[in-house]
């Protein structure tokens, strides 16, 4: 039977800015949304007290927590931050899963007893980062992830095989990955609210209310999940997207929001030597119709640009209650690159 370890930093962006600020220590440190118009990336526990969560305004996150210490978003600084602990991690496994800055999956088969490692691997990022993570331990990916959620921050969970039936059955139904807010809202109509509740529904209803991630989702609720560790995942696409807590008619107020998004987009394709073709941005409005526009470009270009050439085909009067900005199309080739090929072409077809 496998054994997969899945590692996640503690409100990661918020850590590193205590870590680097002592003084920030348990107070409630809000990243990001430091103009009202702008969007919380992320914040720390003590600020979630609060109710502030990450894609929350600015302006709502400042209402829910006025002595909030809002800092600035510094990429740069997080991506260091998360090289040292993949670089721990990593001595661990050679079959290891990255997602973003802050979360890796880890397939420890090979080791006989798995629960010293992890222990290991907690105390190492510790001690050679000063940053926490929480981790979780079971037979496949969906309970790891669920097992390194349970007991946040700074923990360490283990499901076996004899005990997740007995620890699903009385979580959330929204502990399970791929349920959000609306599906849950649908399944309260059924009076569903816990996974051993979802467990009512046949495959058959679960696959209508869902399509075909139904499959998926029927056989997690039960503990079984055969994906494998993916080494090298080819990014198709990277968005971020937000809810306003109240319909935007300014286009001036969307555009802030828009670039915020843009920034974070960016950063997360940076230094991983993909470069996005494609800009898509997707609105949503108050009557919950949904339109995109998209650009593709493959010279070099100012993203900022293009945006604010997708914001003016827009028409904002309805209300927007969704902002979503997201890049694809990627090629591994830089500009530069491209040109360089493109001029060996043009010397071949006129030599």
């Amino acid at each position: 039977m496998k054994k997969i370890l899945h590692l996640d930093l503690d409100a990661f962006f918020a850590s590193v800015e205590q870590l680097d600020n002592p003084s920030l220590r348990g107070k409630p440190v809000i990243v990001g949304g430091r103009e009202n118009r702008g969007v919380v990336s992320t914040c720390s526990y003590e600020a979630r007290e609060f109710g502030v969560h990450s894609a929350m305004p600015g302006s709502v996150a400042r209402r829910k927590c006025p002595q909030g210490i809002f800092v600035p978003v510094r990429y740069d600084r997080y991506r260091e931050k998360s090289a040292e602990v993949r670089h721990i991690y990593t001595q661990y496994s050679d079959q290891y899963e990255t997602l973003g800055l802050d979360e890796a999956y880890l397939d420890v088969s090979h080791y006989d007893d798995a629960v010293p490692i992890a222990k290991e691997l907690k105390q190492r990022i510790k001690a050679e980062t000063g940053l926490t993570c929480s981790i979780g331990l079971s037979y496949n990916k969906s309970l790891a992830k669920i097992a390194s959620d349970l007991k946040k921050p700074d923990a360490l969970v283990i499901i076996r095989p004899e005990e997740a039936l007995g620890i699903l059955e009385n979580l959330p139904v929204g502990t399970l990955h791929g349920i959000g807010k609306r599906s849950k809202e649908r399944l309260a109509q059924k009076e569903i609210y816990t996974i051993k509740d979802f467990w009512q529904l046949s495959r058959d209803e679960v696959i209508e209310m869902f399509g075909k991630f139904g499959y998926d989702l029927y056989d997690r609720a039960r503990g079984n999940d055969d994906r494998e560790i993916v080494m090298n995942r080819t990014v198709r696409s990277v968005s971020r997207e937000t809810t306003m807590s109240s319909d935007l008619h300014d286009r001036e107020e969307i555009a802030s929001i828009a670039k915020d998004l843009l920034e974070e987009v960016i950063h997360s394709v940076e230094g991983k030597k993909l470069h996005p073709q494609t800009l898509t941005l997707k609105i949503r409005y108050a009557d919950f119709t949904t339109h995109s526009k998209q650009r593709t470009v493959i010279t070099n270009v100012d993203w900022y640009s293009v945006l604010d050439e997708l914001l003016d085909s827009f028409d904002y009067a309805g209300g927007v209650r969704l902002v979503s900005v997201r890049f694809s199309n990627f090629s591994t080739k830089s500009i530069d690159q491209i040109y360089q090929q493109l001029s060996l072409h043009w010397d071949d077809k006129n030599g």
